[in-house]
């Protein structure tokens, strides 16, 4: 048996799927990796619903938190098959399967109940999420010298992007993946198939607050190395692109200030500035993105 790692939108999940050995006409065997969609319980409210575009319709859900995945959130998601929002209506109490994988989409929609709507209640805009094989987006950033730089500056090394913002008080949150991007850019420096072949992005969602000199701070206190690892902030235009193409969704609670409920995810890019893969949550390994890099490096 033959084993690989897939994982995509929000919180937590780094799983592993099986890839069981097919036999082929010659009596050799093979193994192809195809990636796995992983669901999770969702129990929320529905906040309104879109119309139809393109043949697809989305509904806002203000659910609850799913337990390894992401924490309670507002938030927009395609219906499969969308005529499941036939039977539901703003202010409806459902349950529905969410699953992980290029698009986030709910399945399984079933009505449960009805509550008045939050006052506050509105739709929310949609992520347009990637999926693997789509090129990344090359907005401009700043790094922590204060240079310019676009994700297309590391074309010809395999690039892990994570998504962080530095007032982060959750130690395995952003936190976490500073420590990891740490270990990884040691790990890299002492591996001949990543030496100079690959190249680690941390950005901020935050950039009210994470300007230049804030994240050149933070990336000096964590040992990053601009040759190997960049901080990155920049336009609220740009990092709201850039967060809805990788799947980042933030909340801003204001209490306490500066607090911003938030998911995980922790992308591997190919030499040709193409998605791999989106890992979901703090759960993966240094050792399992080591491997995907040196996998896209070559």
């Amino acid at each position: 048996m033959c084993r690989a790692d897939y994982s995509d939108v929000m919180l937590r999940p780094c799983f592993r799927t099986g890839c069981f050995l097919l036999l082929i006409a010659a009596g050799l065997a093979g193994c192809k990796a195809e990636p796995a969609v992983k669901s999770y319980p969702l129990r929320g409210q529905i906040l309104s619903i879109t119309p139809e575009t393109d043949g697809r319709r989305a509904v806002t859900v203000k659910h609850e938190d799913i337990p390894g995945f992401m924490p309670a959130m507002t938030m927009a998601y395609y219906v499969r098959p969308p005529t499941d929002l036939d039977a539901v209506a703003p202010g409806d109490l459902v349950t529905a399967d969410l699953f992980a994988l290029g698009d986030t989409y709910l399945a399984n929609l079933k009505k449960t109940g009805h509550a008045p709507l939050p006052p506050d209640a509105r739709p929310v805009k949609i992520m347009d999420v990637m999926n693997p094989g789509d090129e990344v987006p090359d907005d401009p950033l700043i790094d922590q010298t204060g240079a310019t730089r676009r994700l297309s500056d590391w074309r010809g090394k395999a690039v892990a992007v994570t998504f962080v913002y530095t007032r982060c008080p959750l130690p395995d949150f952003c936190p976490l993946m500073d420590r990891h991007f740490g270990a990884v850019q040691r790990a890299m420096a002492a591996d001949p198939a990543l030496r100079d072949r690959a190249h680690l992005a941390s950005i901020s969602f935050d950039p009210s607050h994470d300007t230049a000199g804030v994240i050149a701070a933070h990336a000096t206190a964590r040992g990053a190395d601009p040759a190997t690892w960049s901080y990155l902030t920049g336009s609220p235009a740009a990092i709201d692109r850039l967060t809805s193409r990788f799947g980042v969704s933030t909340i801003d609670d204001k209490a306490p200030a500066g607090t911003l409920t938030h998911n995980l995810r922790t992308a591997v890019v190919d030499r040709k500035g193409r998605l791999v893969k989106i890992l979901s949550g703090p759960e993966w390994t240094v050792d399992e993105l080591l491997q995907d890099l040196r996998a896209a490096a070559r």
